[in-house]
C-alpha cells in the first residue's frame, strides 16, 4: 500500500493551459513580433520559465522578458485558471484517509502561493517544492528525492503524478512509481512514450488514484 503522493501542480492540480498559452504568446508577440501554435507551446510545458525564454527569446534581457510574462499571467489568471474536474474531491479523500501529500513544481513560489490561496489548497500539502527550492529541475530526480526526504518516505511508498515527460522522468529517475494524468486534455501518452518516458500508470480520472494507493 502506498502512503505518500507527490504532485506536479500546473496541468495536474490546476488547469493553467489557457493562461500559459496566452501569456507566452503575448510575450512572444511583444518581443518577437509573432506567436506560436499551441502544439509548439505545449512542448515547453514543464520547462522552467528561464529556460524557455533563453531558448525562444535569446536576444532580449531575460529578466525583462520574465517579468513581462509574469505580469501578463498575474493580470489574467483569475478568469483563465480553474481546478480540473474531480481534483478537489480526490484531494479531500486522500486527506481524510491520512495520506501525506507534496507538491513538486517548476512554478515560482509567488505565483504558486497565489493559486493555492485562490483555490483554498493550502491544507493538503505537507511539503511544497517550487522552482526556487531545488538546483536541478525535472526530469532530474532532485525534486522527488527532496520531497521524499522531507516526507520521511521511501520510494516504494510513493507515487508521483504529472502531465509531462518531465514529471514522468523525475519519478522514474527517483525510483518512484510514475503516473501520467489523462484528465488534462493536452496529454498525449503516446507522445510521452515516444520521447523515452514510460509511466507506470495512466489515469483518466482523478478518483482512480485511490485504487492505486490502496492496492
Amino acid at each position: 500500500m502506498k502512503k505518500y503522493v507527490i504532485f506536479d501542480f500546473d496541468g495536474t492540480i490546476i488547469n493553467t493551459n489557457d493562461v500559459i498559452f496566452a501569456s507566452w504568446n503575448a510575450t512572444f508577440e511583444h518581443y518577437l513580433g509573432h506567436t506560436f501554435s499551441r502544439e509548439e507551446l505545449y512542448s515547453t510545458f514543464g520547462e522552467t520559465l528561464e529556460y524557455t525564454i533563453a531558448q525562444r527569446v535569446p536576444n532580449e534581457d531575460g529578466e525583462e522578458v520574465l517579468n513581462y510574462y509574469k505580469d501578463f499571467q498575474a493580470a489574467h489568471c483569475e478568469k483563465m485558471v480553474t481546478l480540473f474536474d474531480g481534483v478537489k474531491e480526490m484531494l479531500d479523500c486522500l486527506y481524510e484517509r491520512g495520506y501525506r501529500m507534496a507538491i513538486a513544481t517548476s512554478r515560482l513560489r509567488g505565483s504558486y502561493d497565489q493559486y493555492v490561496e485562490m483555490f483554498g489548497l493550502g491544507k493538503y500539502f505537507d511539503v511544497v517544492l517550487t522552482k526556487e527550492d531545488v538546483a536541478n529541475h525535472k526530469p532530474h530526480p532532485e525534486s522527488c528525492l527532496v520531497a521524499m526526504e522531507r516526507l520521511g518516505a521511501k520510494p516504494e511508498e510513493c507515487v508521483m503524478l504529472g502531465d509531462t515527460r518531465f514529471d514522468i522522468g523525475c519519478a522514474n529517475n527517483a525510483g518512484v512509481d510514475s503516473i501520467l494524468v489523462g484528465w488534462n486534455p493536452l496529454v498525449d501518452i503516446e507522445a510521452v512514450k515516444s520521447q523515452g518516458y514510460e509511466p507506470k500508470y495512466y489515469l483518466e480520472k482523478p478518483e482512480e488514484l485511490l485504487d492505486i494507493m490502496e492496492a
